[in-house]
């Protein structure tokens, strides 16, 4: 996953003719040098407009270009002229070894956010003909769509960017121009952060650490993804089990039944699963659903072996019935008034406990910050009636006696305290929450028997005023009554055993997200993500120490496995350092990236561009190392380039004595050319 940038044309037609510069890079060490404000940066921000990435720098849609490549052209005699036509051109070559030509108008009748890519070294190579498509950049889709650049560079530098999360919607792309910063330092604002001046306002969440761990090629994010991914499944699958537990609760308290065996919270035992089942309400208390079932069917046998009795020889016994059945439903009334008040009574408890945990819960949320403004403050702070708890003297005017006084119970005690009536209190609510499921049952039971008793009082009445030969309704009606009842248990039974089996599809998905977490590293970082952020630690140690690092001691430096930006013994670098140390640092954390490619897999390109490295006037001998140190990059197949306007008298014996390329670029960077070709 390497690109290479192999040359680099900049061109402007002005009234006076084509000025223009074309530039050659090799792998290791490219140090380009002109003077101040000749336009070696404009190379360098030429090749980020070329590539769509200006975004990078600002969220402003404006050419990061100066007025040689825009409006006006300064030649060396010092006369200004106007620039009428200009553009960019870069040759890149991928890890596979596929060239491609990179060109975008600056001014011109075409729009700049048109890129055209010619399929080889058009630079290099400019009389050969190739394949060209035109792309657009600087829109939506332009990282998404096919037609998109950034879509096409993204494949062409064999990446695949992750879809991170964001501020304002869950899923956005990790774009290229928060990633380039880790290894294109540009001059004005990318000197100023460590890891890298990474843009914020695409609003994604902690884009620093997903910028590095995409870069440094760690598992991190992924992890933690899959984690929270994990966690969402479950609980997603908890709510529906949860759901599906009320609603087939709700649905057999309307039968004066409840679930047995059978807990609000999925489990993964399947064998206990099987094991739940139904009971139901009756006259002896709680009976399991199939054992009344069985009750029911042998009532119902014992009935129908019976002949129906007809009215004039029933009379008798119905009048006993009629009278036995008026006295239960009166029963069942004050049964009924008794258990509402009961209920009522209750759920105001519950009301009651619920405000009160609620007020625990704030009071201890209230102890612990007095706790933690102890611990922050260093001072144990000790609370009396008798002491003032500012100044700490002695309060002896008080209307109270002074023997009656006692101390008050420490924070500590405190805490504790009220944690264990939070406890309590909880424990009773629980307890009356399962008391008022069993009233609530129990009501369900009392209302379907009040119904069955006033049905019954209405036949037998019937059977009363009817013809005396006529057939009993009230023993046919009861006949009627236990079938029913037999009907809708089985339904329900039916119903309980498809739910259980759903319980148990449940479960096992339960059981497979469970083991899909635990196969997960116990923290965010994988063995392989820790082994890369000690080596990258180690480069970044190495390194200060040579680059005269001094602020602290350099092996006292380390990359925090938690923000992956430089500690010492667990505290981020913030402004401890001086200005030059600075520099120095992020020296080192950018060339330790580039490092660390050559001997983990990561996803860096294996590209190094600084623009004025040697920024808040570090030492010479500092910026002399930088150099040596990014000269051993050819060894490792990779490429650095410098642009730099140090004084040529320091620069030329260093650069002398090193394996590099070197371009000097005397005078204005742009020249007259002979051509327009």
């Amino acid at each position: 996953m390497t690109f290479k940038l192999r040359r680099l044309r900049l061109r402007a037609l002005t009234e006076r003719g084509w000025y223009g510069v074309e530039l050659g890079f090799t792998d290791g060490l490219n140090v380009l040098w002109a003077d101040n404000t000749m336009g070696k940066s404009t190379c360098l921000q030429g090749m980020i407009y070329v590539l769509g990435l200006e975004r990078m720098l600002s969220p402003r849609r404006e050419i990061p270009l100066p007025h040689a490549m825009t409006s006006h052209l300064v030649t060396d005699t010092g006369e200004s002229v106007r620039v009428v036509e200009s553009d960019v051109m870069l040759e890149l070559e991928n890890s596979v070894g596929t060239i491609a030509t990179v060109h975008r108008p600056v001014v011109s009748k075409l729009d700049d956010r048109l890129i055209t890519v010619n399929f080889g070294p058009g630079l290099s190579e400019p009389e050969g003909q190739y394949r060209t498509q035109q792309f657009f950049v600087r829109d939506p889709g332009a990282a998404q769509r096919e037609d998109g650049f950034h879509h096409f560079l993204e494949n062409f530098l064999g990446w695949e960017l992750p879809v991170v999360r964001g501020y304002e919607k869950e899923d956005v792309k990790l774009y290229l121009e928060t990633v380039f910063p880790l290894f294109w330092v540009e001059q004005k604002s990318g000197w100023s952060s460590i890891p890298a001046a990474i843009p914020t306002y695409f609003r994604i969440r902690e884009v620093h650490k997903r910028a590095v761990e995409f870069i440094a090629g760690l598992e991190a994010y992924e992890i933690e993804r899959k984690r929270e991914q994990l966690n969402q499944r479950i609980s997603v699958l908890t709510s529906r089990w949860e759901t599906n537990w009320h609603d087939l609760s709700q649905l057999l308290n309307r039968s004066a039944s409840r679930i047995e065996a059978l807990g609000t919270k999925p489990i993964v035992d399947l064998n206990a699963i099987a094991k739940a089942f139904v009971s139901v309400a009756t006259r002896g208390g709680w009976t399991p659903l199939d054992e009344h079932l069985r009750s029911l069917k042998s009532e119902l046998d014992t009935i129908s072996q019976a002949e129906v009795p007809v009215v004039s020889d029933n009379v008798p016994a119905i009048e006993a019935k009629l009278a036995e059945v008026i006295a239960h439903a009166e029963s069942l009334n004050v049964q009924r008034l008794s258990l509402n008040g009961v209920r009522q009574v209750k759920l105001a408890d519950v009301d009651a406990l619920t405000r009160r945990i609620q007020t625990l819960r704030e009071d201890l949320q209230k102890n612990q910050d007095v706790q933690k403004l102890q611990r922050f403050s260093g001072v144990q702070w000790s609370l009396s009636p008798d002491r003032c708890p500012t100044c700490e003297q002695g309060l002896q005017d008080t209307l109270l006696s002074q023997n009656a006084l006692a101390s008050i119970m420490p924070i500590e005690d405190n805490i504790s305290y009220i944690k264990s009536e939070i406890r309590m209190f909880e424990d009773i609510l629980r307890r009356e929450e399962e008391e008022n499921r069993e009233r609530e049952g129990l009501l369900s039971q009392l209302n379907r028997d009040l119904s069955e008793a006033y049905t019954a009082i209405r036949t037998l009445r019937a059977d009363l005023v009817a013809p005396a030969t006529s057939v009993s309704a009230s023993a046919i009606e009861e006949r009627i009554l236990i079938e029913r009842k037999i009907r809708d248990f089985s339904e329900l039974r039916s119903f309980f055993d498809d739910a259980v089996s759903s319980f148990s599809t449940l479960s096992e998905q339960y059981t497979t997200l469970l083991q899909q977490r635990s196969a997960l590293p116990d923290d965010e970082l994988s063995d392989s993500d820790k082994a890369k952020l000690n080596r990258l630690s180690e480069l970044l140690r190495a390194q200060a120490r040579q680059f005269g690092f001094k602020t602290f001691q350099p092996d006292d430096l380390a990359i925090s496995q938690d923000t992956y930006r430089p500690e010492v013994e667990g505290f981020e670098i913030g402004f401890e350092t001086s200005a030059s140390d600075a520099i120095r640092l992020k020296w080192a954390y950018q060339l330790g990236l580039l490092e660390l490619a050559a001997s983990y897999s990561t996803n860096h390109p294996g590209v190094l561009v600084f623009d004025e490295p040697r920024q808040q006037s570090s030492s010479k001998v500092s910026f002399e190392q930088l150099l040596r140190r990014a000269a051993t990059s050819k060894a490792r197949g990779q490429q650095v380039i410098f642009s730099t306007s140090e004084d040529l008298s320091i620069l030329e014996p260093i650069i002398g004595e090193i394996d590099c390329t070197k371009i000097i670029l005397r005078g204005h960077v742009l020249q007259p050319i002979s051509t327009g070709d």
